[in-house]
């Protein structure tokens, strides 16, 4: 299993937007074969501040997740013009 840990902070001004595309961005990612778990969240404290917990069943499923049409679209697309940075940790089980 793979997960990923990702932070973004919207850019000012930004964040329904944002919001709007990451829900998005789930809808589509929770369908993928090797999604096991993807979630946004949204600060309570900052609404410019996110967090997303992904889990995959393996390499190639995520793989398959960043070379998604999806993915593209929205984070290779959308992203840049809402997101003001994103700091992403990988993690497996032990």
């Amino acid at each position: 299993m793979i997960c990923l840990a990702v932070t973004l902070i919207a850019r000012p001004g930004a964040e329904d937007r944002a919001a709007e595309c990451f829900r998005k961005l789930t809808e589509h990612s929770r369908t993928e074969a090797g999604c096991i778990m993807y979630q946004f969240h949204r600060s309570t404290d900052d609404p410019r501040k996110f967090f997303v917990y992904e889990q995959y069943v393996d390499e190639a499923a995520l793989q398959a997740h960043n070379n998604s049409s999806h993915y593209a679209h929205y984070v290779r697309g959308e992203f840049p013009t809402l997101v003001e940075s994103a700091d992403l940790v990988k993690y497996v089980p032990i």
